[in-house]
């Protein structure tokens, strides 16, 4: 399993979760569209999307999940691999391997994805700024002393999440967010951490 893969993926969609739930954003100015940010998050209850992740050298698609305290990516492409986290576990699935382990969320970068949910300061210190027809708020994150700066690029009319971009040491990884759907039909099973292998 890549650790690295899970953590690059959590550094960036805690960002999409942190929408999706709406804590408040502290931004540098104009509080109209800080106010329309603040209410386009509390309209969300689910959420999916596609995604592009490149970083320059090599590009993987998937779809992405939330729900409920839960979170599925599903890699589609050139791998297919589906990565499952709660609170407590997380489940890697390579189906081309046929391949299942188990991992603790909270040795990873997922565990500021619950801190979301227990401090209403955590994204504080983000900062908001407009660019044209783009909105962008930024932040950054230390884990296991690397520093990453993340941006979350919106666009402005309609406001709509459409990319995420990860500098570390160098190197950016950017996420393009596709089609994303705001009222998915997702049962609780689609979501469960049981053994696909199994049965």
């Amino acid at each position: 399993m890549s650790l690295k893969k899970i953590n690059n993926f959590f550094i960036s969609y805690i960002f999409i979760i942190f929408i999706v739930f709406s804590f408040s954003v502290k931004t540098l100015g104009n509080e109209n569209i800080n106010k329309k940010i603040t209410n386009y998050l509390h309209s969300i209850k689910e959420f999916s999307s596609g995604f592009i992740q490149s970083n320059g050298k090599t590009i993987e698609e998937g779809k992405l999940y939330l729900k409920n305290n839960r979170l599925k990516i599903n890699y589609i492409s050139p791998s297919n691999i589906i990565i499952i986290i709660t609170e407590k576990k997380g489940m890697y699935f390579n189906q081309d391997l046929e391949e299942v382990q188990y991992f603790n969320p909270r040795k990873s970068i997922a565990k500021i994805f619950f801190q979301i949910f227990f401090d209403k300061y955590f994204f504080n210190d983000a900062n908001f700024h407009e660019k044209e027809k783009s909105l962008f708020i930024s932040k950054t994150i230390i884990f296991e002393s690397q520093e990453y700066n993340v941006t979350i690029i919106f666009e402005k009319s309609p406001l709509i999440i459409r990319k995420i971009q990860i500098q570390n040491a160098g190197n950016i990884t950017t996420y393009s967010i596709l089609d994303p759907n705001f009222n998915p039909i997702l049962d609780d099973g689609f979501f469960s951490l049981v053994n696909p292998l199994i049965g």
